[in-house]
């Protein structure tokens, strides 16, 4: 037994030591893993680049009469040992970012490099450390609107601009506004003349914002690009929020005193139903909005703001365009003195007219049949939505509800809901495309403000 346990024993350590060879064997490797990848500086046509090793990028900024088509590596400086795929001499174009591959043994990191001119840009303007302005970094323009009392010839002045840019007048300055003021802002060969003007308004001067299922305004289709560029050009303290910002949680829609909802397409798009809830609460906790076009749609169970969860049951048009051959408008009855009708002149017919012949018009509408099943009647109606009707169709029918309201009620402990308009006239439309020129577009400027400064209250 005891010479059986000893055989065991060697053939274990022969084994063993078999295998620790083996190990010694493998422990040498070809590898060489110890070499830094960094870009420690580079010279891009005479320009040196700003380099975040964290990121890994490489921000160049060239003058403004540099082809960014054409650009040269003229030095590039690397970890010891270190090469890369972009060296001195290497041509690119740099109208779109490069990928710089930095190698040192086996090891690799890659830099993403830009280039762009020189460029100034405006980032915040205020007046008196309350008026906000609407600042356009491309047309180099910044309108500020305050209200008639505001003494405009002697406004304090305060801005934030991108690093390395500096404007004169500086900021802290008091100037005198019943003129444009231009201001001349300079980041090395970029200098850049800004005309500020200030607009004396009886606009709210509470934020607003412009609701669109597009990530920017230019993706917009051309009905609500049109409604949210006049917004933004005319209506102070207001910007374009995209809905998918608010799922996200990039915008709260609780900074906004009031929101614009003025959607042109006629399908049911996946992003309100995701974001219902937070339209939702923020209707709940008192904010206002106002619901125009295909916006009117969604106080059903989306938003959950109509009592009977329904939307307007008489909706159709807005597949094509075609050119009015009458003006066209809206009726107003019983309701003359609402706030959103303020300075609106009526026809001998008692209508708002809002379209001339000859516009275009994609005759889309939102609107209640009052009579149909299962209102019955006007007061049948205003039981089940909770609203009321202030204007009907541009024929007359009181039983047709083309602008309805629904005013705030205590919704929860403590809050009180938000007022809602809703606009489903036909004759409410911003684009035309025909671009006529068509004599009752202010009286849609002034219901739409009238409308804002109603639900800002």
């Amino acid at each position: 037994m005891k010479t059986y346990f000893n055989t065991i024993y060697i053939l274990l350590i022969t084994v063993l030591a078999f295998a620790f060879q083996s190990c010694d064997g493998d422990n040498t490797s070809d590898l060489s893993l110890g070499g830094n990848t960094r870009i420690e500086s580079i010279v891009v046509n005479g320009f040196e680049g700003v380099i975040d090793h964290t990121s890994k990028t490489v921000a160049v900024n060239v003058s403004t009469d540099v082809n960014l088509a054409e650009l040269r590596i003229d030095a590039i400086s690397l970890s010891e040992g270190a090469s890369c795929d972009y060296p001195v001499g290497t041509k690119f174009d740099g109208t779109v970012p490069r990928s710089i591959k930095v190698i040192n043994g086996n090891v690799f990191s890659e830099y993403t490099l830009s280039v762009k001119h020189d460029n100034v840009e405006f980032l915040t303007f205020v007046l008196n450390g309350r008026y906000s302005g609407s600042i356009d970094n491309v047309s180099r323009k910044i309108q500020c609107f305050v209200p008639y009392d505001a003494d405009i010839t002697a406004m304090q002045v305060a801005f934030t601009v991108n690093e390395g840019t500096t404007v004169t007048p500086e900021s802290g300055s008091l100037l005198d506004f019943t003129q444009p003021v231009k201001f001349t802002a300079t980041q090395r060969t970029a200098v850049v003349e800004y005309t500020v003007t200030v607009i004396q308004d009886d606009m709210s001067q509470e934020p607003k914002a412009f609701i669109g299922n597009a990530s920017e305004l230019e993706g917009l289709g051309d009905e609500a690009k049109a409604a949210c560029r006049w917004m933004l050009e005319n209506v102070p303290n207001t910007r374009y929020v995209s809905i998918q910002d608010i799922i996200d949680g990039r915008v709260k829609l609780d900074d906004f005193k009031m929101v614009w909802c003025h959607f042109d397409w006629l399908d049911w798009p996946g992003q309100l139903w995701d974001s219902r809830d937070l339209f939702n609460s923020y209707w709940l906790r008192g904010g206002a909005m106002l619901a125009s076009r295909d916006g009117a749609r969604y106080i059903n169970d989306v938003w959950r703001i109509a009592r009977d969860q329904q939307s307007p049951n008489n909706m159709f048009g807005g597949d094509s365009s075609e050119t009015l051959t009458d003006d066209l408008g809206f009726t107003v009855t019983g309701h003359e003195s609402h706030p959103i009708y303020d300075g609106l002149p009526l026809d001998d017919n008692g209508r708002i007219l809002l379209l001339s012949k000859g516009c275009s018009n994609t005759n889309r509408t939102l609107q209640w049949g009052v009579d149909w099943d299962p209102y019955g009647s006007m007061s049948g109606w205003e039981e089940r939505t909770g609203a009321k009707a202030l204007a009907s169709g541009h024929d007359y029918d009181v039983n047709r509800v083309t602008i309805a309201e629904f005013e705030p009620y205590e919704a929860l402990k403590g809050f009180t809901s938000g007022r809602v308009i809703t606009i489903g006239t036909p004759a409410y439309e911003w684009y035309d495309r025909n671009g006529v020129d068509n004599p009752y577009r202010e009286n849609m400027i002034k219901l739409t403000k009238n409308a804002i400064n109603y639900l800002c209250q």
